[in-house]
């Protein structure tokens, strides 16, 4: 059952609200709790993170333009859609960290997050993936970039289209037996009975955008076949140029941002 707690102003819903609600009242505040750090993020929120006695993040919802209160009349806030999608993947079998608690204060809105023990799956493949790697190390590869695959195509055969799903709103935690994915930043999250062709383009390319070595054109190919088998909605002939469109974009996107880091 959820516990309702309201101080100074400040309303904090959720299973760990009384747990939360000092240190949330010195956040907003801008303010550090002990314990508590700072991470870097998007313009459009402000995250801390607690490490001990356990991993915990709080995340702010920023106003993004001066139309984001009146988009919220019909659509919510992006915490209650946050919540809203993260519960919907979480009831579809699908990994999402939980929310401990939620709230806001005036136009303020904010939540709490349990931590995973797992990191961004851009970084992961930065860091483990640099060539040459081991006859092991490949196949690990091979088996991670498989996952994936199915893990997208599963999520697209739910009717569920990713708002962001750069590499970093991934998170991957590998054991020595399986492999887990929890997807973060889900606010822009949307559902379709049938996903349109450009959402699904979009969504590829977000996930394709890693540098070479660290990804080839076989590892992009061998998660284009495992996301189409899990996802058979494609004729043969549209899968290919459905690959064959992504691969393209990818390659220019990624070529802009080499020169503008060149600049």
């Amino acid at each position: 059952m959820n516990s309702t707690a309201e101080n100074l102003g400040v309303s904090i819903f959720g299973p760990r609200s009384g747990e939360y609600t000092h240190a949330v009242q010195r956040l907003l505040c801008e303010e550090l709790p002990e314990g508590w750090e700072w991470v870097n993020s998007s313009s459009n929120t402000r995250v801390a993170r607690r490490l001990k006695p356990f991993t915990a993040y709080y995340k702010e919802f920023l106003g993004r333009s001066c139309f984001e209160r009146f988009k919220s009349l019909f659509r919510g806030s992006r915490c209650h859609r946050a919540r809203v999608q993260g519960e919907i993947l979480r009831q579809k079998g699908f990994h999402s960290p939980a929310i401990l608690c939620w709230g806001k204060e005036g136009r303020r809105h904010f939540m709490v997050t349990e931590g995973i023990s797992a990191c961004g799956l851009g970084d992961f493949i930065t860091t483990i993936w640099k060539p040459p790697l081991s006859r092991e190390e490949l196949r690990t590869k091979r088996r991670l970039i498989k996952k994936l695959g199915e893990e997208i195509g599963r999520l697209h055969k739910e009717g569920i289209c990713h708002g962001d799903l750069r590499l970093n709103n991934i998170l991957v935690q590998q054991t020595e037996n399986e492999i887990y994915f929890y997807f973060i930043y889900n606010e822009r999250n949307r559902r379709f009975t049938k996903i349109p062709k450009r959402l699904i383009k979009k969504n590829l390319i977000q996930v394709n955008m890693i540098f070479p070595p660290h990804v080839t054109l076989q590892d992009r190919l061998r998660f284009f076949r495992a996301y189409s088998s899990t996802y058979p909605r494609f004729t043969f002939e549209e899968q290919r140029d459905l690959m064959r469109k992504v691969h393209r974009l990818t390659l220019r996107r990624l070529a802009a941002i080499t020169a503008r880091r060149k600049c």
